[in-house]
């Protein structure tokens, strides 16, 4: 549908579009000095700068953004902030000064695009469609997937950095793209769920159940008049007597096995009497007789 197709196409480009990363684009390790990190882009601009050294051959003035990025890029806590929670949330961020206000910096931007997924997902499981009874399962991935981010960014994230600065695990970065992938995946898949038969009102199912009745009446009448008619014939009045007398024989043999009746006792259906006294079954019947 149309949602999907915007929605999906929404997806892959943020998916495609990569978070930016001024480490991972510039190839340098995480402990690298602002000096020498400050020159690099000043001369990927095409300023020149001298990357020996860190001195400028002339002072530029970087946008302010930047200069909020390298100025917190100073302390080693906010290098780990850059890795948990990603170069946007440090360069835009201005209020923010701990762990928590980039974490909530960061999940209002993360939960407004499950909210979204959610929504598109709800359109496809609903009963117009025949997909409403995978709707819980599909809400539960995204909601698992949501837990699974926050306790990754919030708990496992924080685990120390490597010494050098190399082969850093940029943890903002995989989740975003992960959860992108998610996004994408999901309401494709679930355009390809099979869909579920409802049944119709019980008025649709009365008028066949009325039929059925009307040609079953004349067939219980049959049976009354073919009843007779077998004992009128010697040859059928013949089998049909062995065939009684074999049921009685069964029938004799099965009340008479202890076992059964212990299980009829306990069910409350005892026709077993003990000394002369007949069993609760028995009694019912001759009751209702």
């Amino acid at each position: 549908s149309v949602i999907v197709l915007l929605h999906s196409s929404y997806s892959l480009y943020t998916l495609i579009q990569r978070p930016p990363n001024l480490f991972s684009r510039l190839r340098i390790p995480l402990t690298l000095p602002v000096d020498h990190i400050r020159a690099l882009l000043l001369s990927e601009a095409g300023f020149g700068a001298g990357v020996g050294d860190g001195e400028l051959a002339v002072p530029v003035q970087m946008p302010p953004d930047l200069e909020l990025l390298l100025s917190r890029l100073k302390t080693d806590e906010s290098r780990g902030w850059f890795v948990r929670f990603g170069q946007r949330a440090l360069q835009t961020c201005v209020p923010c000064t701990s762990a928590d206000d980039y974490a909530l910096f960061i999940f209002a931007g993360a939960l407004l695009a499950y909210v979204r997924t959610a929504a598109v997902l709800l359109l496809l499981t609903s009963s117009a469609n025949g997909r409403d009874r995978w709707r819980g399962y599909i809400l539960g991935v995204l909601v698992c997937a949501a837990l699974a981010e926050g306790y990754i960014l919030v708990s496992a994230s924080a685990a120390p950095l490597p010494k050098d600065g190399n082969r850093v695990l940029m943890w903002h970065d995989n989740i975003q793209f992960t959860r992108q992938a998610l996004f994408l995946l999901l309401p494709i898949l679930t355009q390809f769920l099979p869909e579920v038969q409802r049944p119709g009102p019980p008025s649709m199912s009365l008028a066949p159940a009325l039929a059925h009745l009307e040609r079953s009446i004349p067939r219980a009448h049959l049976l009354k008049y073919t009843r007779a008619t077998i004992m009128r014939n010697p040859e059928l009045r013949e089998r049909a007597v062995r065939w009684w007398t074999r049921k009685k024989r069964e029938g004799d043999a099965g009340r008479k096995d202890e076992a059964v009746q212990r299980a009829a006792l306990k069910m409350g259906l005892g026709y077993a009497g003990t000394e002369g006294e007949e069993g609760k079954l028995r009694m019912s019947v001759r009751v209702a007789i």
